[in-house]
């Protein structure tokens, strides 16, 4: 098979591992996942939907924080909750508690959550190989894989198996983060940085 334009050969790097997965493919995003990227049809929206589903995973675990944005969100929802049980009086009961966002990845098992970490970084790394081919701008998504995979390696790291399974996914989620990282380094030599536009 003859190589690729030098370009699209280092963007390639970052999908190689793609090959080996292949093989095993197996589905670690729920449906409502799943609709959540469709909706997010351009790039510059897809990898911000993707990192926040493998951010919940890793919050889940118990590795990583919610965003001070999502403390937030439930600090007014927490808030809201009460005002209205205040309000009901004698049917306080029957007032709904806030939902519990990240409460379906219960569905999944520890090893499946870590699979759902990798899931994510694959499908960025093909979602910038295919947007680069068709020659789209993907230095932002580039510079925001590489920012992620970078911060999220050591947190991965600090994951505690509990079985064969669980250490397996936590090292074939670190190899992925790290391939991930070394990748988009690589990609960002090659691929022009994107004239920002200035605010008025």
């Amino acid at each position: 098979m003859r190589p690729r334009v030098a370009d699209l050969a280092i963007l390639a790097l970052l999908i190689t591992p793609l090959l080996v997965l292949g093989a095993q493919k197996k589905e670690y995003f729920t449906e409502d996942e799943l609709d959540t990227i469709r909706d997010a049809q351009e790039i510059a929206l897809r990898v911000p939907a993707y990192f926040k589903l493998a951010e919940r995973r890793l919050v889940f675990l118990g590795l990583m924080e919610k965003n001070e944005k999502e403390k937030e969100k439930e600090r007014k929802a927490q808030e809201q909750y009460e005002k209205e049980k205040k309000k009901a009086g004698d049917k306080a009961a029957s007032v709904k508690p806030p939902k519990d966002e990240m409460a379906y990845l219960a569905d999944f098992t520890r090893s499946e959550l870590l699979r759902g970490y990798i899931q994510t970084l694959d499908e960025v790394m093909s979602n910038i190989d295919d947007a680069y081919s068709r020659k789209q701008d993907v230095r932002d998504a580039l510079e925001e894989l590489e920012k992620f995979s970078r911060e999220t390696l050591p947190v991965v790291e600090k994951f505690q198996p509990k079985s064969d399974n669980e250490k397996l996914a936590k090292a074939e989620a670190a190899e992925k983060a790290r391939e991930a990282l070394e990748g988009a380094k690589e990609a960002l030599t090659k691929v022009p940085k994107t004239e920002k536009k200035k605010k008025n």
